[in-house]
This record gives structure tokens, C-alpha cells and sequence, in this order.
């Protein structure tokens, strides 16, 4: 399953109520290697000028996360979202399917998730490589 995620803003500007939303594919921005800002991306969605007044308010505003789908639902709490922790669940299990076929011809393992040692020590190496 595909993770992702409804972003929105609620915000009042000339005693109008504004709610843009959009929804944001994470796989997609997670293999262009950046999540983009999302006042900005919801700005542009929504028809909304950077440089105006109106953006301006907008960027005051806390972005809400909801209708999250995948594994980005375990990431979401009251209509926050663990970006960071989600970034790190997303780049490991990228890593281990990545390994998916090396694991099977070498190992005979068809299902990393069964061997949880291994699974352990795959992604303790992992980020151990990724910290040097």
C-alpha cells in the first residue's frame, strides 16, 4: 500500500474562512529525496500567491495531517505527523527490499519479517552506515 497522507491549513483572512487541503503522495516525495514545504505546496494547490497577504497569514498556522494511508498512519497522533520518524521507517524498509533479493539467493529468505534477528542486526548496520 501507497503512503499517503491529507494535508490542510485553517486560516481566516479578511474575516473569510480558508481550509486548503491537498493530498500528498509520501513515496513520491520520499524518492525525490526531500519532502517540500508544505504551506508552500498547499499555497500553490490552492491557488494560493505567495506573495500576498494571504499566504502571509496562512504560514502563521500549524499544517494538520489526517486520512493518512500505509505506514504514514502510524505516524500521525492528533492530527500531528512524525515526519522525522517516518522518514527513518521509510528509508529502512526501502533498505530491506532493496535486499529482498540478495536475502532470498543467498540466505533463502523470502520474508525478512520472519526473522526478526536478522532483521535487527540489518538495520542496526544500516544506520550505523548512515551515521558515518
Amino acid at each position: 500500500m501507497s503512503n499517503k497522507i491529507t494535508v490542510s491549513v485553517e486560516f481566516y483572512f479578511k474575516g473569510e474562512a480558508f481550509n486548503p487541503s491537498a493530498e500528498l503522495d509520501l513515496d513520491q516525495a520520499m524518492q525525490q529525496s526531500a519532502m517540500p514545504d508544505l504551506h508552500q505546496y498547499l499555497a500553490r494547490l490552492n491557488n494560493i500567491d505567495s506573495y500576498s497577504y494571504e499566504f502571509e497569514i496562512m504560514l502563521e498556522e500549524d499544517i494538520r495531517f489526517s486520512n493518512a494511508q500505509g505506514d504514514a498512519a502510524k505516524f500521525v497522533t492528533d492530527n500531528q505527523f512524525d515526519q522525522q520518524g517516518f522518514e527513518q521507517h521509510w528509508h529502512e524498509q526501502n533498505m530491506l527490499k532493496q535486499l529482498a533479493p540478495t536475502l532470498k539467493q543467498q540466505l533463502d529468505i523470502d520474508d525478512i519479517e520472519a526473522e526478526p534477528a536478522l532483521k535487527t542486526v540489518l538495520l542496526a548496520t544500516y544506520n550505523l552506515a548512515k551515521n558515518s
